[in-house]
């Protein structure tokens, strides 16, 4: 062997392994390409049996209602499509099939049911722009129809395709573009287009001009939503769309196309064809259909038909607590109140009762979902937990609860508050819902803190910039943001979103959507929500919401915002959120409402009682008792002192808030708030207030730590406390260092 055999044998080594390589790679690529012809094949054949009764299985999806059904699986909500006209093909005039081709499928003459065509320029799209663009033909949408619906599968795309291909085979263009223009829905019960021009134009196939037949073929898209009596514009806009690609394709002249976009639009007043059941419970109804079931499944036409939605809501549960709400709005008129609504969730999310308004025949307008309402001191616990989260407060410690003067301009004004006019501690600033204190805690944290911490942290939408009343609740929310916000407190840090659909299910049978509860991260720390879980014990065990004493292991905060606009008690127990809300309302002449002032109505005296009746109900119907957990004597990690650690209730005042030195944010406040003044109790006369089952439980004696002794000492003074001062503090003391002279500063 010479040299130059030698030098060549790398050479023959990589020749070889290339052959080798190719060999497997025509083998693996004949093996693929024999079993996908198999499955293919396979595919075909079964299609060909469909193709034939293809109007019997379309008929059989379309007739099948969609039905929303309650977790006790009661019917709340059935809708029949019925609206049916059938035309034959010589029928239909040219331009709307011309409008439907340039709406869907403008190759529809050129492919064989699947446009490879699209498919290529569609691939190319995504790779050099990262664009998605659909590719079904017309075709494939009817297979779509029959065969798995909404399902997004790569086996289904391959049952499309298979049965479009045979049906291209085994029928005509005419004929496929026939059962096309007949079955397709178009929204708001009708199916195909002979009831789509009924029922938005009021006219025939042959009245239609070319701007309503360029309108109605954009509407198979998403026939829930894009249609021109739910959204006008956008109709116009899809229109105008159509129009051009008509224009580009030679389907319509120029001066036609300029007619056509010149021509107005209009429409029926009112749609009719689909046979809907009267909806029970409406006003969940409307937000499972409205808001919830478009946010989480904006592909589903829910009024084509076939689909079943699993809700949240539990029909027994509703029944009650709507009892409950009118027997007590009723007896709440004396005090001008005449309306209210309620939110119930689980610690899951689930919503498990609502209450939107008084009369849905008279009023659609759901105040839960989408009423923009200033809280009050409702929103005080997003204040101090900031203040918590930024170190400026501690739940055991003080907070200045001086005078707090807004300035505006060259005018000024002071927040009307209860309470000692000094420093206070924190826990009796929050159960007695000072409102000076607030506001030095929001000055303590500040307000931008408090404004980013309240959107991100607790999931505020609707928070107006700069609104230095913030703090006491001049700002607006939703109640479905509050049972959010509230379930923080509840979860430990976690905040919890409210939904109201279990599970989708399609018109085949198959389950298109599961849903579960979500936490979304721990948006403050753990001893920022025991702190403020332990102040709203508090509230209900020594503060404004006493009358919620009653109700195993209850949590809350009462608002009221000035001239008694809005009276609130939101709360929860270990395993529901409620959210009470009152006010009044009157109609104008001209058809506007006008929110009124009630009769000295806090929400301390009516929305909490209220409250305890319905979570009392809540606790009864679904199960929750008196688990002898108290919040309040849960651990909560304390900064380290040098004295031995002190239970919570009997928690060292020895952190203090003070005044800062900085003037305070100015801002656009709107109207403050201000709670009853210690001391004041509900109406007990059996019509304003009615009468909730409750105790009067002293404070738990301190567990007894070794080396300490426990003081009753006057909050302004430090001294023993007489019966002359306003405001009494337990504290503890290492033993020695207790006051021994009594308070003489009160009088006495």
């Amino acid at each position: 062997m010479n040299d130059r055999d030698i030098e060549r044998k790398p050479g023959r080594r990589w020749l070889r392994w290339l052959k080798i390589t190719g060999v497997l790679t025509v083998t693996v690529g004949s093996l693929v390409f024999i079993v996908a012809s198999a499955v293919w094949q396979k595919r075909l054949e079964d299609a060909s049996k469909i193709v034939p009764n293809l109007a019997d299985y379309i008929h059989q999806i379309d007739t099948k209602p969609s039905v929303i059904v309650s977790e006790d699986d009661q019917v709340l909500f059935q809708d029949s499509p019925q609206n049916r006209v059938y035309v034959t093909r010589d029928k239909i005039p040219t331009t709307v099939v011309n409008a439907i081709l340039a709406a869907e499928d403008k190759r529809f003459y050129q492919h064989s049911g699947v446009d490879w065509y699209a498919f290529g320029r569609i691939l190319s799209l995504f790779v050099r722009e990262g664009k998605k663009q659909g590719a079904s033909t017309l075709t494939m949408q009817i297979a779509k129809k029959v065969f798995t619906g909404d399902e997004r599968s790569f086996d289904r795309k391959l049952n499309n395709m298979a049965l479009a291909t045979m049906m291209e085979r085994m029928r005509t263009k005419d004929q496929i573009i026939e059962v096309y223009l007949n079955e397709m829905f178009f929204g708001h019960g009708a199916y195909g287009i002979a009831a789509a021009a009924k029922v938005y134009f009021d006219k025939s196939l042959d009245e239609l001009t070319l701007g309503e037949a360029a309108t109605l073929a954009r509407c198979v898209r998403s026939p829930s939503r894009e249609n021109p009596i739910d959204d006008l514009e956008g109709s116009k806009e899809n229109r105008d769309t159509v129009l051009k690609v008509m224009r580009e394709e030679d389907f319509i002249t120029e001066e036609a196309y300029r007619n056509a976009l010149a021509e107005p639009l209009k429409i029926k007043t009112r749609a009719k064809g689909t046979t809907r059941s009267g909806k029970r419970l409406p006003y969940f109804v409307d937000y499972v259909l409205l808001q919830e079931l478009k946010e989480v499944a904006p592909e589903i036409d829910f009024a084509s038909g076939g689909y079943r939605v699993e809700t949240t809501v539990n029909t027994q549960l509703q029944a009650k607590v709507d009892e409950v709400f009118r027997k007590t709005l009723r007896a709440y008129r004396s005090a001008n109140v005449n309306m209210g609504a309620f939110l119930c969730t689980d610690s899951d999310g689930k919503i498990l009762a609502m209450i939107g308004g008084q009369d849905y025949g008279k009023e659609q307008y759901n105040l839960v979902t989408r009423a923009k309402l200033q809280p009050g001191s409702a929103f005080k616990p997003f204040v101090y937990s900031t203040a918590f989260e930024n170190g400026v407060l501690s739940p055991y410690g003080e907070v200045n609860n001086g005078d707090y003067t807004i300035k505006d301009g060259r005018s000024s004004r002071k927040i009307k508050s209860g309470g000692p006019r000094s420093m206070v501690s924190v826990r009796s600033a929050f159960a007695q819902s000072y409102n000076n204190a607030a506001m030095w805690a929001q000055k303590e944290a500040g307000l931008s803190n408090v404004m980013q911490k309240s959107r991100e942290a607790f999931g505020f939408k609707y928070l107006k910039d700069h609104v230095e009343t913030t703090a006491i609740g001049a700002n607006t929310v939703t109640m479905m943001e509050m049972a959010s916000a509230y379930s923080v407190f509840q979860q430990e840090g976690y905040r919890v979103r409210p939904y109201a659909i279990r599970r989708i299910i399609g018109p085949n049978g198959e389950v298109l959507h599961e849903f579960a509860g979500t936490k979304i991260g721990r948006v403050v720390s753990v001893d920022t929500a025991k702190g403020i879980d332990y102040l709203m014990r508090e509230v209900v065990t020594s503060g404004s919401g006493r009358d919620a004493i009653g109700v195993p292991n209850a949590h809350g905060k009462t608002g009221t915002t000035s001239d008694y606009k809005d009276a609130w008690f939101c709360g929860y127990t270990d395993r529901f959120v409620g959210i009470v809300w009152l006010a009044s309302q009157t109609t104008r002449a001209d058809g506007s409402k006008k929110r009124l002032a009630m009769d000295g109505v806090y929400g301390g005296q009516y929305s909490c009682p209220l409250w305890a009746k319905l979570m009392t109900v809540v606790q009864d119907t679904l199960g929750e008792s008196n688990s002898g957990r108290d919040r309040r004597n849960r651990k909560v990690e304390t900064p380290e002192t040098d004295e031995p650690p002190v239970p919570p209730e009997t928690m060292p005042t020895d952190v203090v808030a003070k005044p800062g030195p900085d003037k305070p944010e100015t801002g656009a406040p709107t109207e403050e708030t201000e709670e009853p003044k210690n001391g004041d109790q509900p109406a007990d006369d059996g019509t304003t207030a009615p009468e909730v089952a409750r105790t009067n439980p002293q404070p738990a004696s301190p567990p007894k730590v070794r080396g300490l002794v426990y003081v009753e000492i006057c909050a302004d003074t430090g001294l023993k406390a007489t019966l002359y001062c306003p405001e009494r503090v337990r504290r503890a003391f290492v033993k020695g260092t207790e006051p021994k002279t009594r308070c003489t500063s009160h009088g006495g």
